[in-house]
């Protein structure tokens, strides 16, 4: 009896153990996807989609006074968006992945990419509404060409 109970012992503590490092190496990966976030820049990257999209929401809502734009970007939990990608990117990448991109966004070129980034954004969203005006005119151009419009 008392060899049985050794052994369930050691079985149970090998359980326990196997456990605390699933629990640790769950933590530590979530610890470096929210380090890449912030490295990436990624609440930054929300606010900045918010303020290119500022001028088409005031476009649509021409009535509303400005304070209520800059009160309502004011209360925007851009923490609580980088914790909504977390999940993402634990689905989307192995811990070792994201130590490599960790390593690879500090490296120069890295930096150089993260520095860059901001203004590649803005000018991707302008020539992106640019190009979709233009296709949308296509598309309308051609409803008209086959008489849906």
């Amino acid at each position: 009896m008392a060899v049985k109970n050794f052994y369930f012992r050691i079985f149970v503590l090998f359980i326990v153990f196997i456990i605390n490092i699933n629990i640790i190496h769950a933590q530590t990966k979530e610890q470096d996807i929210t380090k890449l976030l912030n490295m990436t820049n990624s609440k930054d990257q929300a606010a900045q989609m918010f303020d290119l999209m500022l001028p088409n929401l005031i476009e649509i809502a021409p009535n509303v006074p400005n304070t209520f734009w800059t009160t309502f970007r004011s209360k925007i939990d851009l923490d609580g968006f980088s914790k909504l990608l977390v999940p993402i990117y634990d689905k989307s990448f192995s811990h070792n992945d994201i130590k490599e991109l960790l390593k690879f966004y500090e490296s120069p070129i890295g930096k150089k990419l993260l520095e860059a980034t901001p203004a590649i954004t803005r000018e991707s969203y302008i020539i992106g509404e640019q190009w979709g005006k233009q296709l949308g005119m296509e598309i309308v151009n051609e409803l008209m060409k086959y008489g849906y419009f």
